[in-house]
């Protein structure tokens, strides 16, 4: 295909053997596009544009897929809204996919010549459309389509973000780990206040969308629908088709009585179905959306108790909560005990504790060890007693994404979260003592030295801000970032900060001076940080399946440790600097040595992503948790 370099031109891609553009006339015909992209081929066209496959060239000729985006829309006011909306759409996208590896990653995002462009990654797989093709879904295998897709699902949801085209042909099983991913997020909708309550633009397919979408609305419960189209037409093999004059044809669904034929067709087969499954998709397929599930959470906590009461899973439970808050800490700020690097090595699950109802965002020890705080999506901060195994109290947030952070002295608990706020609460009372104007997005970490009176938070918004802990006074604005931050860490010896994010580099500040050094090598956005003072070493994960373990001396990456299958979400390293423990999505805990680079012990049993790792201050206990809700303990 060759490409029109008239940058005004409002379509340059033509056939080869063209000499002139055949849309402004144009000479000037090249391979290249944007001095970047050579296209090789078209994957699709739609009412919107069309999609092409392509190499990029300042990706060593990775494969891409470049979506053109052409609303036939009169009127520069109206290309002007919805230029607008494409740009908060690509926010949203690029945001989707840095965060989550069953989401394909937005590359790139530009407007020409009157058309707007989406560059994102190419995923390697067949499409569930391919797989039906071949043979029919068992119940086996929708289960695990449910399990898979349901926390992408969920995270999308939670980032207010509507797919509204969920069907076969955009999921796809990437051939590197069999995992399902999620693509065509062309007709997203975001979710605000107001876009729930009036109509907007009609994106939908046939045989997939509830009748709520297709008069112009859409919410979580119009994906959950097409999830459970999705499920039902792979396990009959019945898909809508519509005939040379237009006219839909299709069988699994009664048009006249609002209703679903899949149960008979399966009967016709003489294939069987568990009655807790039939449920299920039932409920995900019922005509008016209050009589769905409202969430992915819901339905997963469904299937995962048809999967118990089949016996495949088995459930832990704690105590019911006593109403008296934490204990009073002692006055002084205590001194750690010395840890034994052995310790960590031996450990094995020792319980798991339930309780959230949603995502555990954030883990973290008391400093006597007994006592561990969790922050989820749930709006709670959960307070749990680790001697007897329960909980203890909880205190409630307003806001979803809650992080955590604690003073030393055991005193003084930090959390921000999405409503762009910082609160500093009183253990010993269970109050909020303060509540800070932090941020203009989503909070993504905090960190505190209670030493030098300092609280450290980074955001969505690009910033890393530097506070006053006792009274929330802002001292400074860390605003040299060219992406979301989504790590800061104050080193263990409290000389300075450590922070990553989208943009991929990691930065080292002085905590007086402002940007010391720039650490570049990390092949995508940075997730976690750790930082051990006593061997000056500084580690990192996030996009790939890599650990960076960096040498604060050099600034150079010493070692790279592999062994991990998924997206690194958390790391931790030991209060003796000798131990890192990691946390990814392939739903794993590995044990490392620092000194070596040995992969010492892999913990599994986690049902999700983890999202976060503690380690306690007597190195005795590590606890995680993450997307399954749950958080485990190893000791």
């Amino acid at each position: 295909m060759q490409i029109c370099q008239n940058s005004n031109c409002s379509n340059p891609f033509n056939s080869y053997g063209n000499k002139f553009c055949v849309t402004c006339g144009s000479s000037s015909l090249d391979r290249v596009f944007k001095n970047r992209y050579t296209i090789q081929r078209q994957l699709g066209e739609g009412g919107f544009g069309k999609t092409y496959e392509a190499k990029d060239a300042d990706r060593l000729d990775a494969t891409c897929v470049i979506k053109q985006f052409r609303p036939q829309l009169q009127g520069t006011a109206a290309f002007g809204k919805a230029t607008e909306m494409f740009r908060e759409e690509a926010k949203r996208l690029f945001e989707l996919g840095e965060n989550h590896n069953q989401i394909p990653r937005l590359i790139a995002y530009f407007e020409q010549g009157n058309n707007l462009y989406l560059v994102q990654e190419f995923i390697a797989g067949e499409t569930l459309l391919e797989e039906l093709q071949r043979h029919l879904f068992s119940e086996a295998e929708i289960r695990e389509l449910l399990a898979d897709l349901l926390p992408v699902l969920q995270f999308v949801h939670e980032h207010n973000v509507i797919h509204r085209d969920i069907k076969p042909e955009n999921i796809i099983r990437r051939h590197t780990d069999k995992k399902l991913v999620l693509i065509d997020f062309g007709g997203a909708k975001q979710i605000t206040q107001t876009s729930l309550a009036r109509q907007g633009t009609g994106i939908y397919t046939i045989g997939y969308a509830p009748l709520e979408q297709m008069q112009g609305y859409a919410c979580e419960a119009s994906d959950l629908y097409a999830l459970g189209a999705t499920c039902a037409r792979l396990m009959t093999g019945c898909l809508p088709s519509q005939d040379t004059y237009g006219n839909l044809f299709d069988s699994l669904y009664d048009v006249r009585n609002a209703s679903w034929l899949w149960r008979e067709h399966l009967q016709e087969k003489e294939i069987k179905i568990s009655d807790n499954l039939g449920k299920i998709l039932d409920k995900l397929l019922k005509h008016l959306a209050n009589d769905r599930y409202q969430s992915a959470s819901e339905v997963l906590q469904a299937l995962n108790n048809s999967a118990v009461s089949n016996g495949s899973v088995e459930k832990t439970t704690i105590s019911s909560v006593p109403t008296t808050i934490i204990s009073a800490q002692p006055t002084s700020i205590p001194q750690q005990p010395t840890p034994q690097s052995h310790s960590l090595e031996n450990a094995s699950l020792s319980y798991v504790l339930n309780g959230h109802k949603n995502v555990i965002r954030s883990i973290i020890f008391s400093s006597d060890s007994q006592t561990l705080f969790s922050g989820a999506n749930d709006k709670t901060i959960r307070i749990w007693n680790l001697q007897n195994r329960s909980l203890q109290s909880h205190l409630s947030e307003p806001g979803e994404w809650i992080v955590l952070a604690r003073t030393l002295d055991g005193k003084t608990l930090a959390s921000g979260s999405s409503d762009k706020t910082i609160k500093i609460w009183n253990l010993e009372t269970g109050r909020k003592q303060n509540v800070i104007k932090a941020h203009s997005d989503l909070i993504n970490s905090l960190s505190i030295n209670q030493e030098e009176n300092l609280l450290v938070s980074c955001s969505r918004d690009k910033t890393i801000k530097i506070w006053q802990l006792d009274d929330g006074k802002l001292i400074k604005t860390l605003s040299e970032n060219a992406g979301f931050v989504y790590t800061a860490k104050i080193s263990p010896d409290g000389k300075f900060i450590a922070s990553g994010g989208s943009d991929k580099v990691i930065k080292i500040w002085q905590l007086d001076t402002g940007l010391l050094q720039k650490l570049s090598g990390s092949p995508g956005f940075v997730r976690a940080i750790a930082i051990s003072s006593s061997l000056q070493i500084l580690a990192s994960g996030g996009f790939g399946t890599v650990i960076n373990l960096w040498n604060l001396r050099t600034g150079q990456i010493q070692q790279r440790l592999e062994g991990h299958n998924g997206m690194i979400q958390t790391l931790a390293i030991s209060p003796n600097g000798e131990t890192l423990i990691s946390g990814s999505d392939d739903r794993t805990i590995k044990i490392w040595s620092l000194r070596t680079g040995e992969l010492i012990k892999t913990l599994s049993g986690h049902n999700g992503r983890i999202f976060s790792i503690a380690i306690s201050p007597d190195a005795k206990t590590i606890a995680s948790a993450g997307e399954d809700k749950t958080i485990r303990i190893y000791q």
